[in-house]
């Protein structure tokens, strides 16, 4: 007998048993099928976790079986889209899990799935999901600059950018993002490309150096051109740091030029959406929070 999922958010006292629960579900589908899994420790899981119960404790939840913690999911609403991720389920738990957290009212929602998982894929398309776009992974051991200097026409952010900017990225994917954008400035850096008149963003991109790795993105930018000068950009500032990026298949020229950079495809992955999308003109996507 098919025990009843209940949902219920997520609470600091539940971090635990939702690093499990993340630590478990995805080193056994990562290693599997031969990839590195997103969460090496438990603490990592841990750390993901209290990150978005600061970000974002409204969309934090666990999914129980009697008195088991058997999955646990995070919700990202932004105005009218609503991006969610990670999912997971307890190996072995009833499917009913994963349909539970995703429940949801918003009228456009996004999810990254990896595509060596047919499990999900199936699941997702099931629901109703269909895929937008496909996103690789792209791991760099060390970036490798085309020159010492930033392109032309990109500078880095500052503060006194941040307003112009949350409004061209509003216009652009039609999601509330300020709040993210807010965090990653204050949190990382990036560069802007200026457009033709006084204050207008041609595009933006952020990045987050960690003690082991770069976390580049997300962008959006007004072309494949403008967006891979961005790419070069950051390349320039981190001569020799590792990196990564999810990066977008809709987008070729970016993608020539991050593996001129000294990236490589990991995996693949596909922005499953249900519901209305409209994609900026070029993007690279954000890594924290998942599929911002």
């Amino acid at each position: 007998m098919t025990s009843t999922i209940r949902v219920a958010r997520l609470g600091q006292a539940d971090v635990d048993a939702a690093a499990g629960i993340l630590y478990d579900a995805f080193g056994s589908v990562y290693r599997r099928r031969g990839h590195a899994p997103p969460f090496p420790t438990r603490d990592s899981a841990a750390w993901l976790c209290r990150a978005y119960l600061d970000l974002d404790p409204e969309g934090c939840a666990l999914a129980w079986s009697a008195s088991e913690a058997v999955g646990v999911g995070f919700a990202h609403v932004r105005g009218a889209a609503t991006s969610i991720g990670p999912l997971a389920a307890r190996p072995g738990a009833s499917p009913g899990v994963a349909r539970a957290k995703l429940a949801s009212g918003s009228t456009s929602l996004r999810l990254f799935q990896d595509s060596f998982n047919p499990d999900s894929f199936g699941l997702y398309t099931r629901l109703g999901y269909t895929v937008a776009d496909v996103a690789p992974y792209l791991l760099a051991e060390q970036l490798v600059p085309a020159g010492m200097a930033v392109p032309p026409g990109i500078r880095p952010l500052s503060g006194s950018d941040l307003a112009d900017l949350e409004r061209y990225d509003r216009t652009r994917t039609g999601a509330d993002r300020r709040a993210d954008l807010a965090l990653l400035a204050s949190t990382g850096a990036g560069f802007i490309a200026e457009g033709p008149s006084p204050g207008a963003v041609a595009g933006y991109l952020f990045f987050r150096t960690l003690p082991a790795r770069v976390v580049v993105g997300p962008g959006v930018a007004e072309s494949q051109e403008v967006m891979a000068d961005l790419v070069d950009a950051v390349a320039a500032a981190l001569p020799g740091r590792a990196a990564v990026i999810r990066a977008s298949a809709a987008a070729p020229l970016v993608l020539q030029r991050s593996f001129a950079r000294g990236f490589r495809v990991d995996h693949l992955g596909n922005l499953m959406v249900l519901g209305s999308y409209h994609p900026p003109p070029t993007q690279l996507y954000a890594l924290f929070p998942e599929s911002l």
